[in-house]
């Protein structure tokens, strides 16, 4: 079998969009960059990771077969009416946000399987009209380099994928979290603090985590689960339209 880029793997091609780092070690200039771990988890899980760079235009999110968008740094706050406060730390491409919200609409309007991760999560929120704390209350949490357990609705694709509707532990970076939701979502985890932790649409198959499943994806069943549901739900998908 021949996929969409030439390739002979006859795996699930897997879209991931980069993100613009105007510094990358052995680069003059700017550089589009993933982070391995995700590559490695989406490989691992059987699917063939594509590297989508913010940069250029791409018809390449009709031609892939599904979607992970990694974590990153910060949405401008600008997107959802407010000014950035001392906490900010946004992309250093300024048009990073538009180039991640195309790969979110592709995935809405093409019925993509798409996994978003963190800041993933974050500008799906906002696409739909929701906000962010900018800062998420520290009185609660440590959600900067943690691991802490989190809750799973038992209705949801997120216990689907992860086989269970238990309580499960996850590995957290972010300071910014979901405030108002966006039209259409409904929450299917929480922190103990009260913290969204994944989100989704009945009429989608996106299902999107404010954890970091690729920090232990190689270790952990629960996280190297949710690469393997993106890698099974991309070959159902890659079956159907052929």
């Amino acid at each position: 079998m021949t996929d969409a880029v030439g390739m002979d793997s006859g795996k699930p091609l897997i879209a991931v969009p980069a993100m613009s780092s105007g510094q990358v070690r052995g680069l003059r200039y700017s550089g589009s960059v993933v982070a391995d771990a995700v590559l490695r988890s989406i490989a691992a899980a059987g699917g063939e990771p594509v590297i989508v760079p913010p940069v250029v235009d791409s018809g390449l999110y009709a031609r892939v077969d599904g979607i992970v968008l990694p974590g990153g740094s910060d949405i401008d706050p600008g997107r959802y009416g407010q000014t950035p406060d001392e906490s900010y730390a946004g992309t250093d491409l300024p048009d990073q946000d538009d180039a991640d919200a195309v790969a979110i609409a592709a995935a809405e309007n093409l019925g993509l399987p798409t996994l978003l991760i963190c800041r993933g999560l974050q500008l799906w929120n906002v696409e739909r009209g929701g906000t962010l704390f900018q800062h998420w209350p520290a009185d609660g949490v440590d959600h900067i380099g943690q691991v802490h357990p989190v809750s799973v609705d038992a209705q949801s694709l997120l216990a689907e994928a992860l086989g269970t509707s238990e309580n499960v532990a996850v590995s957290s970076y972010h300071h910014q979290a979901v405030d108002e939701l966006g039209r259409g979502l409904r929450v299917t985890s929480r922190g103990n603090d009260g913290c969204v932790e994944a989100v989704e649409d009945d009429e989608h198959t996106i299902l999107a985590v404010q954890w970091h499943p690729e920090d232990r994806a190689e270790t952990d069943p629960v996280d190297r689960a949710l690469f393997e549901w993106i890698v099974v739900r991309a070959e159902e998908h890659s079956q159907r339209r052929s």
